[in-house]
């Protein structure tokens, strides 16, 4: 634009310049030099000059014309430019505040005067302890430098508004350096509402764990009371027994009394538990094995226990399937296959194997059973074995001769609803 301006400047004055020189030509020949040529130049200079002056101020205006339109299209480019930016800024959930390092106020949000109180010309002369009354100056200070050495710095702090309110806010915040300063960008957030919910959901825990413990208070109760009414109707066959010379009716009470105590061992458990839904195996059938052999095997007997028993809960409903097999089966080695005065072994294994749970129970007695009329007895216990293990089980049993009598039991690992 100089040199448009310039050059246009040099033409207008040289043909200027030449127009007077040639008026002057013609008038001095025209005309007499002594009487009126100085007054006549004069007139003929201002008139040339007026047309330059005007010719170089129109063009400057035009000029002027173009820039004045030329800036205000690229303000008004910068406006629309600018103005998501500004409406995203203002209409932000989160309170943005701009300070710089000695914690003054720079800048903020609408969004931070509706939350504060405050105008933004009041915001201009406040600093950061004004609204946060956790800081006083070199609180604030220190603050601003935190946050300028610190990656992702967060704080959870209160906020006082204009009217004296104190509300919670979690403020997150980062330096940035713009036109060779460092300034600090902070985002508030009210998060009464989120405490609010936090105290609620709290306060339901905890009316919930009462509620639960409550709960396993009544259902220990409830296995406590299941367990010592077992007993009682134990003891009462336990008294009908004694009342009785026979011996076949004593035996068949004493092995009612058996039955009942693998079943209320499983609500002992329960009761004494930390679980209130499972039960471990191991413990269970070691306890369990125990009991029947204190209560069928006599001092002059001699028996190895071999128990190999994997890692596996059960539950109770499980647990008095599995104890019922058990007690039959053992009860029954413990009767038939051992002996005195010899040594006894009885092998107790439960192993997963797959996806399935595989029992098997081994004495070493008798070896001339036959094992095609143990599934023609009619007897109470494998009646009761053959029934729990097909009809709740869903397994399948076989017996067979190893070093005495051997059974095997293979059922699902997933209980069945």
């Amino acid at each position: 634009m100089a040199k448009k301006f310039s050059l246009t400047f040099i033409i207008i004055g040289i043909l200027g310049v030449i127009s007077i020189d040639k008026l002057v030509q013609i008038f001095h020949v025209n005309n007499d030099m002594s009487k009126q040529g100085p007054f006549t130049l004069a007139i003929l200079f201002m008139i040339m000059t007026g047309m330059i002056l005007y010719i170089i101020i129109n063009n400057m205006e035009k000029v002027l014309k173009k820039i004045d339109t030329s800036y205000n299209e690229l303000k008004r480019k910068d406006l629309n430019r600018i103005a998501p930016y500004e409406f995203s800024l203002d209409n932000s959930v989160d309170s943005i505040h701009w300070l710089s390092l000695d914690g003054k106020f720079l800048y903020v949000n609408e969004s931070t005067c509706r939350q504060e109180g405050y105008t933004k010309e009041e915001f201009t002369d406040m600093y950061l302890e004004d609204i946060d009354p956790s800081f006083d100056r070199a609180g604030a200070i220190q603050c601003m430098q935190d946050i300028k050495n610190t990656e992702n710095w967060r704080l959870e702090s209160t906020h006082k508004r204009k009217d004296g309110t104190i509300y919670p806010v979690e403020v997150s915040g980062h330096a940035f350096t713009f036109d060779g300063k460092v300034y600090i960008c902070a985002f508030a957030r009210d998060i009464t509402q989120r405490l609010e919910d936090k105290n609620n959901i709290t306060n339901i825990n905890l009316a919930l764990q009462k509620s639960l413990d409550e709960k396993e208070i009544l259902l220990k109760e409830i296995h406590h009371r299941v367990k010592n009414n077992m007993e009682i109707i134990s003891s009462l066959l336990n008294m009908q027994a004694r009342r009785s010379d026979d011996i076949n009716f004593k035996n068949a009470m004493k092995q009612s009394r058996s039955r009942i105590h693998t079943m209320a061992l499983v609500h002992e458990f329960l009761y004494l538990g930390e679980n209130l839904a499972h039960i471990n195996v191991q413990d269970y059938i070691k306890k369990l094995v125990q009991d029947i052999k204190e209560l069928y095997i006599s001092q002059n007997t001699k028996l190895d226990v071999d128990l190999d028993i994997d890692n596996l809960i059960f539950s109770a409903n499980r647990c008095i399937q599995v104890g019922m097999i058990l007690h039959e089966l053992c009860v029954n080695s413990l009767k038939y296959a051992f002996e005195e005065n010899r040594k006894n072994l009885l092998c107790i294994h439960i192993n997963k194997i797959d996806e399935n749970i595989n029992i098997k129970i081994r004495d070493n007695g008798d070896n001339q059973i036959d094992i095609t009329s143990l599934q023609k007895r009619d007897s109470i216990g494998l009646q009761l074995i053959y029934s729990i293990v097909d009809f709740q089980l869903h397994g399948k049993i076989d017996f067979k001769i190893n070093k005495g009598l051997e059974c095997n039991i293979i059922f699902p690992q997933k209980e069945e609803v």
